[in-house]
């Protein structure tokens, strides 16, 4: 049989993503992902033109499925306290692997180029910018969001490996430093407050 007549550019993607699993970014090549599609070097071309813009498209659609799963989560818990946090949490913990593992060898490679790195660091200064870190409970969402950035670096890098039970256990734990608003969060932390003169 021939090649397919048509190229689906998310299987082509799907293959990049792969890719980059199978052997980091650096052997994200034209090449490497048109073998990985069993497509021709052509068809891949047609449809990106760069690998350039091939990494934008990779990145792009990283951008958009971490957008829905935060969105999912602030439809249901967008009024409580420290939701940017929480949904920050949610999104890294609930990404599956592969998209970890591309994501996260996107920007440990992408950082190292000038203009990818600005835009990166846009990202983060933009979600950091949105926590309110002036009381102790919005420090503590600040570090939930911080260790969930770690787990997920660490984890899509290769340089921890977790099982499922030990993902959802680490993740239980970050989301617990998140305050959920049923303790006033004042100047002082709970841990900090003095003794209740009812005794409770």
């Amino acid at each position: 049989m021939g090649r397919r007549p048509t190229i689906d550019r998310e299987g082509l993607l799907d293959a990049a993503d792969r890719v980059i699993a199978k052997g980091g970014v650096t052997s994200l090549t034209i090449d490497a992902v048109a073998r990985e599609a069993g497509v021709s070097k052509g068809g891949v071309l047609y449809s990106f033109g760069t690998k350039d813009a091939l990494i934008e498209a990779m990145l792009e659609r990283a951008g958009k499925s971490y957008e829905r799963l935060v969105a999912d989560y602030l439809a249901t818990h967008g009024d409580e306290p420290h939701s940017t946090a929480a949904a920050h949490v949610d999104a890294s913990h609930r990404e599956d692997e592969l998209s970890a593992i591309r994501a996260s060898a996107l920007l440990a490679s992408l950082v190292q180029t000038p203009d990818y790195r600005s835009e990166i660091q846009g990202y983060y200064r933009e979600l950091l910018d949105k926590l309110d870190t002036k009381s102790p409970g919005g420090r503590r969402a600040l570090t939930a969001v911080l260790a969930a950035e770690g787990a997920f670096l660490l984890r899509g890098l290769g340089l921890a490996q977790f099982g499922d039970e030990a993902w959802e256990s680490i993740f239980a734990d970050i989301r617990a430093l998140v305050p959920d608003g049923r303790a006033t969060d004042t100047k002082k932390g709970p841990e900090q407050a003095g003794p209740n003169p009812e005794g409770e």
